[in-house]
């Protein structure tokens, strides 16, 4: 598969101003990213593009080296060009905490097929729409847990991120097709209402310790070390840009706040840790006692 790479703010600059010469109203667009499995934090690493004719592979790794390149990125991700993608709010979610940008003009297929009544992956719909055989799972699998971080990209990693968009434009055909023949006229309506706002923010990012599992079934006190022991541990892993679960598992950081300790809890090999975590403890003991008082 033949494809441009693009890498530095001068490329994507020229990238922006050919779509403007050529009037392209619409491409194809997917993310790969990196979500605290090789390194510390969340990355988009790459932007695969289709436009129709040509396909293109955006290092954003590269670009967001510069304030150019960022913003030559912002320039085509908040622009009028529609993108189309498949489940595009973890994609916008990340784009506006990790680039800080707001992903704009997005058409999600998704949303058709949800209209639809399908519920399942972009392969099982490019399987059901374009009656193409999907992917071996195993494979997928493997790509999706890739390290997109590392340069150069592997051959066959880059035939997947494109892969990832071969099809969008014929799937996007295919489903507005069959959404007009079984919906009411106000159901199709309601599509194009919802992708105006289907990359928005629809509630507030919750820190990252309110996303561990359970959490709204602890205690008052117990939300508090969690907290703290989340931070603890997040602290240790930027420093050692690492993946958290590095440090230490969040079954045992959920097991510290139930137990309101981390006392006994360390194992062995976590023993130099001891220190933050008892001024992780005693931060949570302050805030404890201070809404005490209060």
């Amino acid at each position: 598969m033949l494809y441009q790479y693009i890498k530095t703010a001068q490329e994507i600059k020229e990238l922006n101003r050919l779509w403007t010469q050529n009037n392209t109203q619409e491409v194809a667009m997917d993310f790969e990213e990196e979500s605290n499995l090789h390194c510390y934090g969340e990355h988009i690493c790459t932007i695969q593009v289709f436009d129709k004719t040509n396909y293109y592979l955006i290092d954003v790794l590269e670009l967001k080296k510069t304030q150019e390149g960022l913003q030559e990125l912002k320039t085509f991700l908040e622009g009028p060009i529609s993108k189309i993608m498949f489940a595009c709010q973890s994609d916008a979610a990340l784009a506006r905490k990790a680039l800080k940008i707001q992903l704009e003009n997005i058409f999600d297929i998704r949303v058709i097929a949800l209209s639809l009544g399908f519920t399942g992956n972009l392969t099982a719909l490019i399987e059901r729409n374009l009656n193409i055989q999907a992917e071996n799972p195993s494979l997928k699998r493997k790509y999706q847990t890739a390290n997109w971080m590392r340069r150069p990209l592997s051959k066959e990693q880059i035939e997947y991120a494109l892969g990832d968009v071969q099809y969008l434009f014929d799937l996007k055909e295919s489903l507005l097709i069959e959404a007009k023949e079984k919906l009411s006229k106000g159901q199709y309506k309601n599509i194009f209402h919802a992708m105006k706002t289907c990359a928005v923010q629809k509630n507030p990012d919750r820190p990252g310790w309110e996303k561990i599992c359970n959490f709204k079934m602890l205690s008052k006190n117990q939300k508090v070390f969690i907290k703290y022991f989340f931070l603890a541990r997040d602290s240790k892993a930027r420093e050692k840009n690492v993946p958290s679960a590095q440090i230490l598992p969040k079954q045992l950081i959920v097991q510290m706040a139930k137990q309101e300790t981390y006392k006994g809890l360390l194992p062995p090999e976590a023993k130099a840790l001891e220190p933050l975590f008892d001024d992780a403890y005693q931060k949570a003991l302050k805030e404890i006692n201070k809404k005490v008082v209060g």
